[in-house]
């Protein structure tokens, strides 16, 4: 490379080659100088801007007439001063330049010997392109941070470590695609990024590649559906968490072929989790439907990088946006199959809930739940000053029907009970089995007057029902006892104690009948 005061004196003028076009080629091995021209005098009221693309990872020296002072244009330069955003290195040119004044761009070392386009575009025209990359690239991180911090949100309430491991892998994955279009070094905080050099956002690609293998075999529960393909998949994990202080190191000339290894390692990964997720949706998998919809584009797209890379093709214009943009969508979708899925685990969870408060057989409360409702009931009559009254039924001779027409004709007549005592409790009631024959009506608000009524229609509901067992008629009847709570003191436990009793003395006195503990009478009628 020569020395740039002998560029700038116009001594070396004869050693410069002519190139076709604008492309501009970088080298591996040292710098290299462009001599560049307009065709034409600039006759515009606003300066021209010299940019270059997809030359973000070399350094850019601009030397421009008249002075010919070096202007340093470099993805990682910590400039708060910055005039446009990094997605191109750009450079506003001198007004008034003409045809034929030199415009020296010194290309830096480049290990990987990208090509470059200069272009030359008027400042309004490049100010208001630029504008609509930052609104495109600010939309596509604002997704994926929000998706982030939904994520975490509900981590915090269910605590799941497949959340954590969606929050690892979105979040670096975007500190990964920020890094690339240079607009996390903007951030406050954005230099300390810089300290990591030109390959500062491969380990955080790595480290989300690696996180995001976990959370698909989580997400679709793998080990489960295709338990081998998890198990290889799982671990292509490894390599590319052992690659990520790789790249914390000087690599040189070696950068391009580790480079290549992990891309091929990628697109492997990327083809193996598509193909092992597809096997999991043949098999009914239901996330698995969430996982082809969400990485559908980002594994297409990730193959036409690593195809393009592999085969040295100049990227199109468009392919910056294509990497944001599929992971904001990714983002979104998984966002609403974790939704999905908690939404599932509510379902279960909620009738899970409901088989253990519900009898199985009968619907009713369990006796568990019984137990729990009347405390809940005595609590409130205490802090409301509120009567509350409780019916004990049991069926009379239930174990007769039971040892002439077998168990599944009793299981019929406990439903019809059910069925008929069902009908007469108010709003606000509820009935449960405390076991066998027996069933608990609870009465919040009921006073002596109320209880003995509704107990008596239950019991008449169930004397009137016509049953029958292989042609031969089933005649049910049923003892009530009711009894209330006396004062402030009283607890849930007496009050069950009592109306036990009264349930006694409803069976001593012939059965079929509603029997009040005296107690009860005390209770003032509203």
């Amino acid at each position: 490379p020569p020395d740039a005061a002998a560029i700038k004196n116009g001594s070396l003028e004869k050693s410069f080659r002519p190139v076709a076009g604008s492309v501009l080629q970088t080298s591996s091995r040292h710098d290299l100088w462009y001599r560049l021209e307009l065709d034409s005098n600039w006759s515009g009221t606003q300066p021209l801007v010299l940019s270059f693309r997809d030359s973000l990872s070399a350094r850019v020296w601009v030397y421009t007439p008249p002075t010919y002072q070096p202007h340093l244009l470099w993805l990682l330069k910590v400039d708060r001063q910055a005039r446009f955003s990094r997605h191109a290195l750009a450079e506003v040119l001198p007004a008034g330049i003409g045809a034929g004044q030199p415009i020296y761009v010194r290309l830096g070392q480049d290990d990987y010997g990208k090509r470059t386009t200069a272009r030359l575009t008027g400042l309004p025209a490049y100010q208001a392109a630029d504008l609509d990359h930052v609104r495109l690239v600010t939309l596509f991180a604002s997704i994926q941070a929000a998706m982030v911090l939904v994520g975490f949100s509900l981590w915090l309430v269910l605590r799941d470590r497949l959340l954590l491991y969606f929050i690892g892998y979105v979040g670096t994955q975007l500190i990964y695609s920020m890094l690339v279009n240079g607009e996390l070094y903007e951030l406050p905080g954005g230099s300390l990024f810089a300290l990591l050099g030109t390959r500062g956002n491969w380990p955080f690609a790595l480290i989300s590649a690696a996180l995001s293998i976990s959370f698909i075999i989580e997400f679709c529960d793998l080990r489960r559906s295709t338990p081998r393909a998890a198990r290889v998949f799982g671990w292509m994990r490894w390599p590319q968490l052992a690659a990520v202080p790789l790249f914390l190191l000087p690599l040189g000339r070696l950068e391009p072929v580790a480079l290549t290894v992990l891309n091929l390692l990628s697109l492997t990964a990327s083809m193996w989790a598509i193909a092992t997720v597809a096997l999991a949706l043949f098999q009914g998998n239901r996330q698995a439907r969430f996982f082809i919809v969400a990485w559908m584009p980002q594994v297409a797209f990730t193959i036409f990088c690593v195809v393009q890379l592999l085969a040295g093709w100049q990227q199109p214009t468009w392919i910056e946006y294509g990497f944001p943009l599929t992971m904001a969508f990714a983002s979104l979708v998984v966002t609403l199959g974790l939704a999905d899925q908690t939404m599932h685990v509510r379902r279960e969870r909620d009738i899970a809930d409901h088989l253990a408060r519900h009898d199985p057989l009968t619907g009713t409360l369990s006796r568990r739940a019984v137990l729990h409702q009347l405390d809940i009931a005595v609590a409130e009559a205490h802090r409301s000053d509120q009567p509350l009254a409780l019916l004990f039924l049991d069926v009379d001779h239930f174990k007769s029907v039971n040892d002439a027409h077998g168990h599944a004709v009793g299981d019929r007549c406990l439903q019809a009970v059910v069925a008929s005592a069902s009908h007469e409790p108010r709003t606000g009631d509820w009935l449960g089995r405390l076991g066998g024959e027996e069933f608990i009506i609870g009465l919040p608000g009921a006073t002596r007057e109320n209880a003995h009524l509704i107990g008596e229609r239950v019991r008449v509901r169930i004397q009137a029902q016509h049953l029958q067992a292989n042609g031969h008629p089933i005649q049910l009847t049923a003892s009530v006892g009711v009894a209330g709570l006396l004062d402030s003191h009283d607890t849930a436990d007496a009050l069950l104690e009592r109306a036990d009793a009264a349930l006694y003395k409803a069976k001593a006195a012939g059965r079929n009948r509603v029997f009040i503990h005296p107690s009860l009478a005390a209770i003032v009628s509203n």
